[in-house]
């Protein structure tokens, strides 16, 4: 068998996850997957000729021994004279407010500070430790929650977001192997605690489930979990491609007017041909409405598929007497007579909106969010008024009509670097937030225009003098 390392590199060209010149954070916890991941990264960095950093995020929850990890990571990256990223949070607060359990707060604002670096230009990509362990435990746990093959893909070997590009060079390694190979290093590592409480799914997962199957039903139960992933994986970008095809020959342009004849419109929204819809086996009907819901930046679960789909089969029988399925997210989906449609919903005014005037130069705190949003010219000015033109540039005529509000649906944006609005709703979907997150997200808005959406990279903004304008938050 080839050395560790070797068979890392070859991994990772076989799915193109390195390039020469990149600059690779690579994520470190302080536990063995994560520092065998940047020694065999330390060992192959000539070899695929890549800068290395590291990234480690303390999540707040495990107190002094918390501390201890983010001080051995430290340690371990001033060692190798690699460049750190530090950031904290509360995931305890977090789950608390967004009612959303513990592991997904923590995941969230690790997500979160890995976009940030991606958002700032720290790196290329993020490298991070999964492990075949990893995945064969994210498989048997879509399973078991009646997951596609979608789900039963289970971890990619590389995820693109808006902010860039998620790696894991690890997939095909195991757990003990690492361990192994950090023995051999006389490398030290730190252990989790909280990967022994069985309050966490996971960890019964790991604990019970995967050694009672590997006693009692298969000994490679790991191995056949990640096979399983890497059958899906393949299957799931044939139906993509196929799902690609077909959508724009069941989507109907525009809306019915009166008298017969569609109109155009701006709205959001997008129309499914009802026949042509049911023209197609159910695998297909299912894959063209999540591929409907998608295109608007909305996910559409099992339950709500099927509720769609019984949705016209009632009125194909008696006519249906509720015409409309909710999806969540601000969606629904409409029975007309010929076609679906989906829209944004109802929305009922809220008492924890926001639009609050910000003057230039000035500030206004955000009581909603419990932060701080500033608006400066920049330091410097001078020469940004010499500078020469950029095309990508905001220019704002009235700076003194900014105003700070949630963003609501139809806002567009366009990020820096990108020549084309894009939907605020799809920017914030890679970003994972809970519903009220979502709901409370902060915008800058200079009349109709968003010039600035947190978290998304802000394209350069002038004034109507050519100073240059600067918009920043602080939490409180």
């Amino acid at each position: 068998m080839l050395p560790l390392p070797q068979r890392v590199v070859e991994y990772i060209r076989a799915h193109s996850l390195l390039r020469a010149g990149e600059g690779v954070t690579v994520a470190v916890s302080g536990g063995a997957d994560s520092v065998a991941l940047l020694r065999i990264l330390l060992e192959l960095r000539n070899e695929l000729g890549i800068v290395i950093s590291v990234a480690h995020f303390h999540h707040g929850i495990r107190g002094a021994d918390a501390d201890a990890d983010e001080a051995f990571v430290a340690g371990l990256a001033s060692a190798h004279d690699l460049k750190l990223h530090l950031d904290r949070g509360e995931a305890r607060v977090r789950a608390g407010k967004s009612n959303i359990s513990l592991e997904t707060a923590a995941r969230q604002l690790r997500q979160g500070f890995f976009a940030q670096i991606l958002q700032e230009h720290k790196a290329n990509c993020v490298a991070t430790a999964h492990t075949l362990d990893d995945q064969a435990e994210t498989v048997l746990m879509k399973a078991l929650r009646g997951a596609g093959s979608r789900g039963l893909s289970g971890i990619f070997p590389e995820h693109r977001c808006v902010a860039g590009r998620i790696v894991r060079p690890l997939l095909e390694v195991r757990r003990e192997q690492l361990r192994e190979y950090l023995r051999a290093q006389k490398q030290e590592w730190r252990e989790d605690a909280s990967n022994l409480d069985l309050s966490f799914a996971r960890n019964r997962v790991r604990a019970r489930a995967l050694p009672m199957l590997r006693d009692e039903v298969n000994p490679s139960v790991e191995h056949a979990l990640a096979h399983v992933a890497e059958i899906a994986r393949a299957e799931e970008q044939y139906w993509n491609d196929q799902i690609t095809r077909l959508l724009p020959l069941v989507i109907v342009p525009g809306e019915p007017a009166r008298g017969g004849g569609r109109k155009q419109t701006r709205s959001e929204g997008i129309a499914i041909d009802i026949q042509k819809l049911y023209q197609q086996p159910l695998a297909v009907q299912r894959r063209l409405l999540r591929a409907a819901a998608e295109k608007l930046g909305c996910g559409m679960e099992f339950e709500q598929v099927q509720a769609v789909l019984h949705l016209i089969a009632q009125r194909a029988e008696r006519g249906a007497q509720n015409k409309i399925v909710e999806l969540g997210a601000g969606w629904r989906v409409r029975l007309l007579f010929r076609e679906l449609r989906f829209e944004v919903a109802e929305q009922k005014e809220s008492s924890t909106g926001y639009a609050l005037p910000l003057h230039v130069p000035g500030e206004v705190r955000v009581a909603a969010l419990g932060t701080t949003i500033r608006a400066r010219i920049s330091e410097d000015n001078g020469k940004a008024k010499n500078a020469s033109y950029n095309p990508h540039s905001v220019r704002l005529p009235e700076i003194a009509e900014l105003v700070v509000r949630n963003w609501r649906a139809g806002d567009r944006f366009r990020p820096a670097r990108h020549n084309s609005e894009k939907r605020v709703k799809e920017l914030l979907y890679p970003l994972h937030l809970s519903e009220e997150e979502k709901r409370l997200w902060p915008v800058v808005a200079a009349g109709d225009r968003i010039v600035w959406v947190r978290s998304i990279d802000s394209p350069e903004l002038r004034t109507e003098t050519g100073e240059r304008l600067s918009i920043e938050e602080s939490a409180e």
